[in-house]
């Protein structure tokens, strides 16, 4: 078990390379770290980064993407959480943080979701969308939806 005393905060507006080891151990921990596999976070200059962390140390990780799809304003991507900091609603209080986020600009979500993910946005009124996808060397996903009260005509 991992020491898991401190308190975890989220913070929003991370800078990506602060969180880019955790994406890569908590999501691709198959891939060596390289600035490729870095660049892709940066990408995008709308990305908007949310981080967990315990005091100083990033625990766990997500982004906002301006990406319109499934009649959704934005996209979810790279939620994550160390592997030793899994179980405990980390990655909860992240996708409740990018809702926060998302209902206080107006905007809809959605995500390509990990299987193992899906029960925490279904608890937090994610809905899902079409059948299951396989992600090369990442998994079986599925899409999942969600909108602010009051947004969803």
């Amino acid at each position: 078990m991992a020491n898991v005393t401190g308190v975890v905060t989220i913070r929003w507006d991370v800078l990506p390379a602060k969180l880019a080891e955790v994406r890569r151990l908590s999501l691709y921990p198959f891939k060596p770290a390289s600035t490729d596999l870095d660049a892709e976070m940066t990408a995008n200059l709308e990305a908007v980064f949310g981080g967990a962390f315990r005091g100083d140390k990033p625990i766990g990780c997500i982004a906002v993407l301006p990406e319109s799809k499934h009649d959704c304003a934005a996209r979810i991507r790279w939620f994550g959480v160390l592997e030793n900091e899994r179980g405990q609603g980390v990655g909860a209080q992240l996708v409740i943080a990018a809702q926060q986020h998302a209902s206080a600009i107006g905007q809809s979500l959605w995500a390509d979701v990990r299987v193992k993910a899906i029960p925490i946005y279904e608890r937090l009124g994610f809905e899902p969308l079409g059948d299951f996808f396989e992600l090369p060397e990442i998994g079986v996903h599925r899409v999942m939806r969600w909108w602010p009260a009051g947004l969803r005509s």
